[in-house]
């Protein structure tokens, strides 16, 4: 007599344990793990929701990576925008770990520009002078990157007042409070002061003197 499956309605072959078509253990009427594991052999889908799951996986993974790239590219960029500006004018300097001390040097004004020596910039590599208004006295620096570039800046670290700076290797260090920056973008690295690194000026290098425009330097004000 022709039996059928209960699960799936196709005839079974005779004395069949299980239906060819759909797996399902006939002999109990439960499909237990050894009928599914006959189902998979017969219809030849082991092995799939294992290739689904890795499927699923690899999606995850390559969502999660432009999620990632995302937030990367939303995250503010490190660097000054004024200093980024600057062209590379000279080959960059190491300064020694043991420290590099600012030296004064005159500086003359003509033409709407303050003028600094090029060489001296360059040979002295950490130099600090002044822009005189007939009511305050603007304390400046310059100094070359290592990258190469000329920084000019205000020399203040206004929150403790102090106008005078170091450079110790790749870092700029204010000598009354301490406070840190790296030396090619005067971006905070410690200390209290460290959200007001020296205002940076903008300068241009023509032949041997380093211009920055007396206009910037005269309506300066303290950003705090």
């Amino acid at each position: 007599m022709a039996r059928f499956c209960i699960h799936c309605g196709r005839q079974l072959p005779m004395g069949a344990g299980f239906c060819t078509h759909c797996g399902f253990a006939v002999s109990s009427g439960k499909a237990d793990s050894s009928g599914t594991e006959r189902r998979d052999r017969v219809l030849g889908t082991k092995g799939d929701r294992g290739g689904r799951r890795l499927l699923v996986l690899a999606l995850w993974a390559v969502a999660a990576i432009l999620v990632g790239g995302v937030f990367l590219l939303s995250l503010p960029k490190r660097g000054n925008p004024v200093i980024d500006a600057e062209p590379v004018v000279t080959s960059g300097i190491a300064y020694p770990e043991s420290g590099q001390p600012m030296v004064d040097v005159q500086t003359t004004v003509a033409n709407g520009k303050i003028n600094v020596s090029f060489d001296e910039v360059t040979s002295k590599k950490f130099v600090a002078f002044s822009y005189f208004t007939k009511t305050r006295t603007v304390a400046l620096l310059a100094y070359v990157s290592g990258e190469g570039k000329v920084v000019t800046a205000v020399s203040m670290c206004e929150p403790c007042n102090s106008r005078r700076f170091h450079i110790k290797g790749e870092t700029l260090v204010c000598n009354a409070c301490g406070s840190t920056w790296e030396l090619d973008n005067l971006q905070s690295i410690s200390g209290a002061c460290g959200k007001y690194p020296p205002d940076v000026l903008p300068n241009t290098v023509v032949g041997q003197e380093v211009q920055i425009d007396e206009s910037l330097v005269a309506g300066w004000q303290p950003r705090i």
